[in-house]
C-alpha cells in the first residue's frame, strides 16, 4: 500500500570461482504500524561472464568475504 515501509536486509552465503549465492529476506511495516512483519525471502544466485556470455571469475575483492 501507499506509505508502507519495505525493507531488504542481505548476505552472501557462499562464493564460488565465478558466482555467489545471497540470501535476501523482505520486511513490511505498515504506515500506521510499529512492528515490521516478514514478507518473504529467497536465495539468488548470481554469476558473473563475459560479454559473450561465458562464465568468469569473480573479482579479487570477493576472496574470503564469507563462509564456504
Amino acid at each position: 500500500h501507499v506509505g508502507d515501509e519495505v525493507s531488504l536486509y542481505g548476505r552472501i552465503v557462499k562464493t564460488g570461482r565465478s558466482s555467489m549465492r545471497i540470501f535476501i529476506e523482505a520486511f513490511r511495516r505498515m504506515r500506521d504500524a510499529e512492528v515490521a512483519v516478514k514478507v518473504t525471502e529467497a536465495t539468488f544466485t548470481f554469476v558473473a561472464v563475459t560479454a559473450d556470455g561465458h562464465s568468469r571469475p569473480l573479482p579479487p575483492e570477493t576472496e574470503g568475504c564469507c563462509e564456504a
